[in-house]
Parts: structure tokens; sequence; C-alpha cells
């Protein structure tokens, strides 16, 4: 017999640009049990190649990256694809400046992953 259930509507989908490995697939597996959707870019060139053809709810964006950090990608997510979408900074630095117009901050060394899915349901916009 055939399954013939209708596929389950995610929360919204989260784009997690962060270069380290280990830190990227926990955040993905959490958001995913959490009923996410999440696309990943490990630095800001992937990241911004994949937002010319997708798109995202949300971006939790690490700011130190190889071929593109996050502060030159939040500039051309803005400013070159005129995208307003809420990024949420993940840093282990709080001495950084930062992008104006970031949606918050996750220090990644202090915040367990139900804060971080916490903090994507605070900042997701409402869908009509």
């Amino acid at each position: 017999m055939e399954n013939n259930k209708m596929p389950q509507k995610t929360k919204g989908r989260i784009l997690i640009v962060e270069d380290e490995k280990e830190y990227r697939d926990i955040l993905a597996e959490k958001l995913q049990a959490e009923g996410f959707e999440v696309l990943m870019a490990e630095n800001g060139q992937l990241a911004l190649n994949l937002m010319k053809n997708a798109d995202a709810d949300l971006i939790l964006l690490d700011m130190l990256m190889p071929q593109m950090d996050g502060a030159t990608f939040f500039y051309h997510l803005r400013n070159t694809l005129k995208k307003d979408i809420p990024v949420i900074v993940l840093t282990n630095f709080t001495e950084m400046p930062y992008p104006q117009g970031v949606a918050g901050f996750i220090v990644k060394a202090n915040e367990s992953l139900d804060e971080v899915v916490s903090k994507v349901k605070k900042n997701l916009p409402v869908k009509l």
C-alpha cells in the first residue's frame, strides 16, 4: 500500500553559514528535529551563491570564515542581493565590530542548542 501522506510543512527555512563542520552539523540536526528545513554553507561565498537561487527565512551567520567572512556576506546580502532576511551572528568573540542591522547574537560557547532554537523562533518573520 502506498503512503499518500502529504509532506509535513516546516516551521521555516534556516541557512547556517559556519565553517566549523561539527558545530554546523549539530545545529542543523537540532533545527531539523525542531521542524525546520536547513540549508548549510561553510563560508560566505558559498552562502552568497546559494542565496542567489534560494531563499531562507533566517540566517545563522559565523563572522570568521575563509574565502568570505560573515561581514562581507552580510554586506552583499543586503546591498547586492537586496534581501532583508533576519541574520543572527554566531560568534565566540564579544569584542568585535558586528554589522549594523543584525537581529541578534549567539555566543557559541555560552548558549545551549535549546537557546539557539529559542532565538531562531523569536526572530523568524511572521508568515501570513
